[in-house]
């Protein structure tokens, strides 16, 4: 059966943060150090950084807007009724169960990782703008203990991304390969429970 489990709207938010996180790492990592073998002026780098930056930021947002009207931010926020599932979760991805359960479009690992990647592009954000701005935010920068904090603390979020990345792709594909193919085409060809059947008639964007 054909199940549409990514709309649209998701696919284009999916992959212009992929983009923007791509962007951002490359001309993150080359602020902090250049690199000889690549020849791109540091003037448009920043702007890079900063252009992607602001994409990034209402990438977010229109992102957030769309789970909130469509009522449906807890598939994506990790939430208390979640870890519930986490046993359960653990045992299938340390090959203790053979069987997946069925945790509804995303597991509780993805959904956790997503809340962490939230919350620290809304860290980067604030971090992103007191740098760009570091005269109009002398009152942020000692709440936060000073501007070289907020470098350090703007770079290990860069970390974060760049260490998370490999383990986004590694829950997707210990959930289903085929849901990396969904990311593109929308749809997924699996085998349905009658339950699931029964709930995507109710609401076929799920």
């Amino acid at each position: 059966m054909k199940l549409l489990l990514h709309p649209l709207p998701i696919r284009i938010f999916h992959w212009v943060l992929f983009i923007c996180i791509m962007v951002l790492l490359f001309t993150g990592l080359y602020i902090n150090r250049a690199w000889d073998m690549v020849l791109l002026p540091m003037r448009v780098n920043r702007k890079l950084h900063t252009l992607f930056s602001a994409v990034l930021i209402v990438n977010l947002m229109g992102h957030l807007y769309y789970y909130l009207y469509t009522r449906k931010i807890t598939d994506v926020i990790f939430t208390l009724r979640d870890w519930v599932n986490i046993p359960s979760f653990l045992r299938y991805v340390f090959f203790i169960k053979p069987d997946h359960p069925n945790f509804g479009r995303y597991n509780p690992g993805q959904k956790l990782l997503f809340s962490f990647w939230f919350l620290t592009i809304i860290i980067a954000a604030i971090t992103g703008i007191i740098l760009l701005f570091p005269e109009n935010s002398q009152w942020f920068q000692r709440m936060l203990g000073g501007l070289n904090i907020i470098r350090i603390l703007h770079f290990y979020v860069g970390i974060f991304f760049a260490m998370s990345i490999p383990l986004h792709l590694y829950l997707v594909f210990t959930e289903s390969p085929a849901n990396l193919q969904a990311m593109f085409t929308g749809y997924i060809n699996k085998d349905i429970k009658p339950e699931i059947i029964k709930k995507e008639k109710e609401d076929p964007s799920i």
